[in-house]
């Protein structure tokens, strides 16, 4: 794994850690899902760097950032953060990139802050269909939550193996930083809060999903959709379903690739990030 300096910001009262690469270019947000850390584009910030300014940060309650005792981790809150961040590292308008919950966090950016959103490029966004993986559903259920998420090495690694289409990528190292940060202070009660906030036992709670299906076909921004057709965490369909529903979206499926197509197919994800913003600045 690639390690970049760290750099450090406070967002309101919360000190929080963000990686930085380029330092000239149209600038890019990228946010990472439930559970992970600025670590999830290791393998893109460079490569993005060369074109564009791009700020990767561990969000609220994630990686490094501060994971105070808050009983609202809700996703109104953590788009606020997101935006805020941008904020405070002297960001206003960018391209906004999301695996996972980040995805579901940058379509939250972009109905909370269209004119700031200059494109969103979504890495098998969460919160977009109704199916999720059963393990985050009972993870919901009090108690039974509690015990599922209590950090060990054994669970971490066979969660994120399904991740993957190829569970060799997942390289031991990772396992290890995502165990030490899940057994940093707050650092489960915040993951619970977060997923219990937009997650319920059948999947993905209807208020939030029906908030983002309304929305979606509204948003002017142009949108890369990029998802694994091996994704068993989150079905393709979703993807293909979210791209046919928006005015400005494509729907690109990678093959032999699971829910992390950044971290498993970097080469190609990053030429069509490039490729993409690349369109959008023109046209601006």
């Amino acid at each position: 794994m690639t390690h970049f300096k760290d750099h450090w910001v406070n967002v309101g009262a919360i000190r929080t850690r963000y990686w930085q690469a380029g330092n000239q270019g149209s600038p890019v947000l990228l946010l990472h899902g439930i559970g992970c850390s600025a670590r999830e584009w290791d393998k893109s910030l460079a490569t993005m760097g060369q074109r564009h300014r791009v700020f990767a940060l561990d969000m609220l309650g994630s990686g490094h950032t501060d994971a105070p005792a808050l009983e609202d981790y809700s996703l109104d809150r953590l788009t606020r953060f997101a935006l805020d961040f941008a904020t405070q590292v002297g960001v206003d308008r960018f391209h906004v990139a999301g695996n996972s919950l980040g995805g579901r966090l940058a379509l939250a950016c972009a109905m909370q802050a269209p004119k700031r959103i200059a494109s969103l490029l979504l890495a098998d966004p969460a919160g977009v269909g109704l199916h999720t993986f059963i393990n985050f559903r009972l993870a919901t259920l009090p108690g039974l939550g509690e015990v599922l998420t209590r950090p060990n090495r054994m669970g971490l690694r066979m969660l994120w193996r399904k991740a993957y289409f190829d569970p060799s990528m997942l390289e031991e190292s990772r396992v290890d930083e995502k165990l030490a940060d899940a057994k940093r202070e707050g650092a489960q009660a915040a993951f619970l809060k977060t997923l219990r906030g937009f997650v319920g036992l059948r999947g993905f709670l209807p208020g939030p999903l029906q908030q983002v299906l309304a929305a979606a076909p509204n948003l002017p921004q142009p949108t890369l959709i990029v998802w694994g057709q091996q994704d068993h965490l989150l079905p393709v369909a979703q993807g293909r379903a979210l791209a046919a529903s928006m005015k400005h979206a494509e729907c690109v499926v990678l093959d032999r690739c699971g829910h992390l197509p950044q971290l498993e197919h970097p080469e190609a994800f990053n030429q069509k990030a490039l490729a993409f913003w690349a369109r959008v600045d023109a046209a601006n």
